[in-house]
């Protein structure tokens, strides 16, 4: 997923009807910065407070949910913590138990879907969260 422009940031706020300050802006440009990858609002809270002191987490998490509202980014959860991602393509998440690193997995959208479906339900929304062992993780331990 490559990095979107500041732009696209930018106006998806902008629907949401935000004013975009300076304390928007450095949020946009944490997410771009970060992009791909996952990353919680205290970990933005306290990388943009160096250069905004009079930010504060609330600010942090209400731009998070409208840059969600707006679907230019999503959020899943690992044992009572959010994560945020800039990728909103369908996909996996893959969690090492051991080291904590989250990895974004490529998954048949169209199989697991049609799969669901054909059962009768109707998905609006998927979040796949798998835990386990990486690679590295699984190299030490055969080690």
């Amino acid at each position: 997923v490559l990095s979107m422009d500041r732009e696209y940031y930018i106006d998806s706020l902008k629907k949401s009807n935000f004013k975009i300050t300076p304390q928007r802006l450095c949020i946009i440009d944490y997410v771009r910065n970060n992009t791909p990858g996952h990353f919680t609002a205290e970990e933005i809270f306290s990388t943009v407070r160096i250069e905004e002191p009079t930010i504060t987490l609330a600010t942090v998490y209400n731009i998070l949910k409208a840059l969600q509202t707006a679907k230019t980014i999503k959020s899943f959860e690992i044992n009572g913590t959010t994560w945020f991602e800039t990728n909103t393509d369908f996909h996996g998440n893959f969690v090492c138990s051991s080291c904590g690193t989250i990895s974004d997995i490529d998954l048949d959208e169209v199989g697991i879907l049609h799969g669901v479906e054909s059962s009768g339900y109707k998905i609006e929304e998927a979040n796949l969260l798998l835990k386990g062992l990486c690679n590295n993780c699984r190299m030490l331990v055969h080690n």
